[in-house]
């Protein structure tokens, strides 16, 4: 298990990786965003220096957003990823990029 920070502070905690990279978890959204420090699914996997990663809130209306992260170790401690996020309606698309450093 690991707890990541954002810089925008954001919470990713792994609490499950499997010997193939996949990884779930929990992720708490930051708290500056609309919907602050909201729980989200969290799934995703690790292939060399690439990780990837998708947080959903499927089982309520409220804050009900998906994200696609997608990015790269820059050390074994800090993770450079960008992010799509599509809210519910007419798919309400934002983008971003955010730095994430292992606690």
């Amino acid at each position: 298990p690991s707890v990541w920070r954002s810089d925008r502070g954001a919470l990713m905690k792994v609490v499950r990786v499997d010997a193939g990279g996949a990884f779930s978890g929990v992720f708490l959204s930051g708290p500056t965003n609309p919907c602050p420090v909201v729980p989200y699914d969290l799934a995703g996997s690790v292939r060399g220096l690439r990780v990837g990663f998708q947080t959903t809130r499927n089982w309520t209306s409220d804050c009900s957003v998906n994200a696609v992260w997608s990015g790269r170790f820059v050390s074994p401690t800090t993770i450079a990823v960008r992010w799509v996020a599509t809210g519910p309606g007419r798919g309400v698309r934002i983008r971003g990029n955010e730095i994430f450093h292992r606690l």
